[in-house]
């Protein structure tokens, strides 16, 4: 088990890779200390997720060869005027609109930075359960991320649990 390289106390849950200037750093934090760090600067800078995002947006940029914006930069959001490039820029956006404006773009974006484009972690309490399509949804990606690592036997339970919770629905209709 890896320890936390800033506190060296805790186990490292996080793991940060950056390649400056051809060089491949890599720092193990726990969750704690990764709060308290930036993930792509300095020690002693407070993490931010509009910088992670910047940090990825930039890297896009970067690889991008034109210097004149693209159609795609361009792109606005009706409700606050919000522009994809300054979106890009900032790594900040303008409102809940903007989520969907630039919906084609984020989800890319956030498969980078997560392994989901929907929230499957802990939810408050007293906050209702998931529907059951968000439940169906849920196995059915499991179900695919199992058959392409070969797990069959864990793709065939996960089958049978669709089909488990696809037949209550009907039985309830």
């Amino acid at each position: 088990m890896i320890t936390c390289e800033v506190c060296g106390e805790k186990p490292a849950k996080i793991h940060v890779t950056q390649i400056k200037d051809g060089k491949k750093m890599t720092i193990h934090m726990c969750q704690e200390c990764a709060h308290k760090q930036a993930l792509g600067g300095s020690v002693g800078q407070k993490f931010s997720m509009s910088g992670l995002l910047a940090g990825f947006l930039s890297q896009e940029a970067a690889s991008s060869t034109s210097g004149a914006p693209t159609q795609e930069e361009l792109l606005t959001c009706e409700a606050c005027g919000q522009t994809y490039r300054a979106f890009k820029e900032s790594g900040k956006l303008g409102c809940a609109a903007c989520y969907d404006t630039f919906e084609k773009q984020l989800l890319p974006l956030l498969g980078k930075i997560q392994k989901r484009d929907r929230h499957v972690g802990k939810r408050p309490r007293g906050t209702a359960e998931p529907s059951l399509e968000e439940q169906k949804a849920d196995l059915r990606l499991q179900l695919k991320q199992a058959v392409e690592r070969e797990e069959f036997e864990r793709a065939a339970a996960l089958r049978d649990e669709i089909r488990r919770l696809e037949e209550n629905e009907g039985s309830k209709a």
